[in-house]
């Protein structure tokens, strides 16, 4: 008895849900009865498979060809009183089940529920900030290095993706909770950037998505110089930054122009600061024929970071050995592939 409580419950339960097994199993059953009252009143022209799915399925969606159709008054009747009002609430149900199936997966992608757990090489954003996050958005969208594999913005407080057409969005209520990260598939990522309204909230970010223990570049911004060296003093890999506003200010002052020149440097317009890894096959270089090399491509080298140093070395002398996998950081109109530079002709000019 409990067992077939259980089995009434569950089918009340399906019947009250109209779900995709009750609909099934309603349009095995109507085919059938169709089939077989066709079968009994005659219609012989109707029952070969193809020609009752045919029949069938130009009923249910009204089409009505007519080139099939009952031949007897018997088939007739069967078709007016019971096969023409089943298929047709039949195959209504599967368009509004469909429909809403549709309408369902793009309200989880709008409102954040959805994963991309199968995403590789993404970028993923931490942290919505308003106008200031839509202009990151834009930054890394121009450049096509960075945005190939897409952007997944993982934020708290939204309730829906604000850049619907640009990026994907996971919605959280917390961004200390650890276990909603895996859903903007942190371990496939290429870089992380943490850039939230507090940096009581950032510094909660970083640490919840450090637990996961990413291969990313991870970059992270602070407006406390503080918090940002807690972070560095527990992970040495992330990058913090921090706001530039008063050095930018002394420099403008001292040196007329220079703000402009900063906005420029870093902006999307125009010659940019990109950055390029010497490959991990390569010899080492001396830093003056690196320097030509670049010209060479309307390229301006200004400075490299190796795992030696932790800040970089800006406009390295001449007679400095670049070994492989260092960092290098460059000004251009775009992005310099490293197959470009002929790293072993420039070694071998070294020797």
């Amino acid at each position: 008895m409990i067992v077939i409580g259980k089995l009434f419950r569950s089918l009340r339960g399906h019947l009250r849900r109209i779900s995709w097994g009750v609909v099934a199993a309603a349009l095995v059953l109507h085919m059938t009865g169709t089939w077989l009252l066709l079968a009994w009143a005659g219609e012989d022209k109707l029952l070969g498979w193809d020609s009752f799915v045919y029949y069938y399925m130009t009923t249910a969606s009204t089409i009505g060809y007519g080139d099939l159709s009952p031949g007897t008054p018997a088939g007739r009747w069967a078709a007016a009183l019971f096969v023409m009002p089943g298929a047709i609430a039949l195959f209504a149900s599967v368009l509004a089940k469909t429909s809403a199936g549709l309408l369902n997966f793009w309200k989880r992608h709008q409102v954040g529920k959805m994963s991309y757990e199968d995403m590789h090489g993404h970028t993923v954003l931490i942290g919505w900030h308003g106008r200031e996050t839509q202009r990151l958005v834009q930054l890394l969208l121009a450049d096509t290095h960075t945005d190939d594999e897409g952007i997944v913005l993982i934020a708290e407080g939204l309730s829906e993706n604000p850049l619907p057409e640009q990026i994907r969005f996971v919605a959280v209520e917390s961004y200390a909770d650890c276990n909603e990260y895996p859903r903007a598939a942190i371990a496939q990522a290429a870089r992380v950037i943490v850039h939230t309204d507090h940096d009581d909230r950032s510094l909660a970010a970083v640490f919840a998505l450090m637990a996961h223990k990413p291969g990313a570049h991870v970059v992270a911004h602070f407006e406390s110089a503080a918090v940002a060296q807690l972070v560095r003093s527990h992970y040495p890999h992330v990058e913090c930054t921090r706001p530039l506003h008063v050095d930018v200010i002394a420099r403008a002052a001292q040196d007329a122009g220079s703000s402009l020149v900063a906005g420029e440097w870093l902006g999307a317009g125009g010659p940019t600061q990109f950055s390029l890894q010497v490959p991990a096959d390569a010899a080492p270089v001396r830093a003056g024929r690196l320097a030509a090399a670049f010209r060479a491509q309307s390229a301006l080298w200004i400075g490299y970071r190796d795992g030696r140093t932790a800040a970089p070395v800006l406009n390295p002398p001449d007679h400095d050995e670049i070994a492989a996998g260092t960092l290098l950081y460059y000004l251009a109109d775009a992005r310099i592939d490293s197959a470009r530079v002929p790293w072993a002709a420039l070694a071998a000019a070294a020797v």
